[in-house]
């Protein structure tokens, strides 16, 4: 299972990766789940830190509450 971790704080950017992801992961049949947020908020940081396996992190450089190179 591929975890996908996508954090965008525009709405529309955040359905097109999701949209991205689903498409190439249904062309190759690989079990995967999207994990959506709009910030780097609590929700955020406590599914980064979790021992989740195969985690695919998709950030944005900037959000309101901090950067994507930070995190």
């Amino acid at each position: 299972m591929i975890n996908f971790i996508i954090c965008d704080d525009h709405r529309v950017i955040r359905e097109n990766i999701v949209k991205v992801v689903h498409d190439v992961m249904m062309r190759n049949k690989v079990a995967y789940n999207t994990h959506v947020f709009d910030d780097y908020n609590p929700d955020f940081i406590k599914l980064m830190k979790s021992k989740m396996p195969s985690k695919v992190y998709i950030l944005d450089i900037e959000v309101p509450s901090g950067s994507g190179i930070d995190i």
